[in-house]
């Protein structure tokens, strides 16, 4: 089998055998994963020498496929995978705090990922896709997941509210899609062109780094979500614009312990709040609320797949993802 493998220099494709599908388990012939901000931090580091993650698993967790096989009863159609394995059974998991289990573990990161032809995944976390998704565009349903939860965790009810969100990346701008039709006005900054001629297309207001300022003090935003993470000092920046009262959710994965103007917001009184991954609310499983939203504004979500490309040209894809240069939003691997 084909797959994705790290190597002290990034990233390779190479051949091996196809471990024995597990039991109760479904296998999926790969047909759409994405390239997520944190593969290109892996990327990055196993390139510079930071990182030698020897063990690490076959990448790839934004995964959509079609059966080939396992249960007799799966329909022979386009499943977006929800990546997030966990036990099922402890205390956190029975109230639907998915993220918080201590033995939860990720497709792609601390399990063989979806960057190869094929992949092993309990059939629970298989989530039928809309049939205006094809096999490449269902993949697209793991960050824009992981933005429906980050809105969710804002609280964002009021109408009339105003929202930032800092980050023009696939999370940032699937974050403002994800707010747009509850909120009166979404600024995203946009560093680049393209990022802020996408936000433009749904309806956001793209802002520049360096007038955040100048945008919230006009605008006042109750809901300021990060997405950016890293070695950004974006808190800092989200904590000075947030209006008094106003909610920080963080979605951005940070590399860093970065300091924190705590007198700022005890004065403020504002409220933080982490979103990491999907859980299960009331209503059900919120992955598969998000890939039930997803057929309705297919056309918008196929705008972030800028880029496409087959298994075989795994390192030229990864150079693109890279590249900011290249105008890439979302580069995508497989066959549709």
């Amino acid at each position: 089998m084909l797959h994705a493998s790290w190597t002290p220099e990034g990233v390779e494709l190479v051949e091996g055998p196809q471990a024995d599908l597990r039991a109760g388990w479904a296998r999926l012939e790969v047909t759409g994963c994405g390239i997520c901000g944190s593969d290109l931090h892996v990327y990055r580091g196993m390139q510079s020498g930071v990182l030698r993650p020897h063990d690490f698993a076959t990448p790839g967790h934004e995964i959509a496929g079609r059966v080939v096989d396992g249960p007799t009863d799966m329909a022979d159609i386009i499943y977006a995978v929800e990546p997030s394995v966990t036990c099922r059974v402890c205390a956190d998991c029975v109230v639907g705090n998915l993220p918080l289990c201590p033995d939860g573990e990720l497709l792609g990161i601390h399990q063989a990922g979806g960057l190869a032809q094929f992949v092993d995944v309990p059939p629970h976390l298989l989530h039928p896709v809309d049939d205006r998704l094809d096999g490449r565009l269902a993949s697209l349903a793991e960050p824009w997941a992981v933005a429906v939860r980050g809105v969710h965790r804002s609280k964002l009810t009021e109408i009339d509210e105003r929202v930032l969100v800092l980050g023009g990346g696939t999370i940032g701008l699937l974050s403002g899609l994800a707010a747009r039709d509850r909120a009166a006005r979404v600024g995203v900054t946009c560093r680049y062109p393209h990022q802020a001629e996408l936000a433009r297309s749904f309806g956001l207001e793209p802002v520049a780094p360096d007038t955040v300022d100048e945008w919230s003090a006009e605008h006042r935003p109750g809901v300021v979500i990060e997405t950016v993470g890293g070695m950004a000092d974006t808190m800092a920046d989200a904590i000075r614009v947030a209006r008094p009262g106003g909610r920080i959710v963080v979605v951005g994965v940070f590399s860093a312990n970065l300091a924190t103007d705590y007198r700022a917001l005890m004065l403020k009184e504002l409220e933080v709040v982490g979103s990491y991954l999907y859980g299960t609310v009331a209503s059900g499983s919120e992955f598969g609320a998000a890939v039930r939203s997803m057929g309705p504004i297919a056309d918008e979500l196929a705008a972030f797949q800028t880029h496409h490309y087959g298994l075989e040209d795994l390192g030229a894809a990864f150079t693109t993802a890279d590249d900011k240069s290249s105008l890439a939003v979302k580069v995508t691997i497989g066959a549709a």
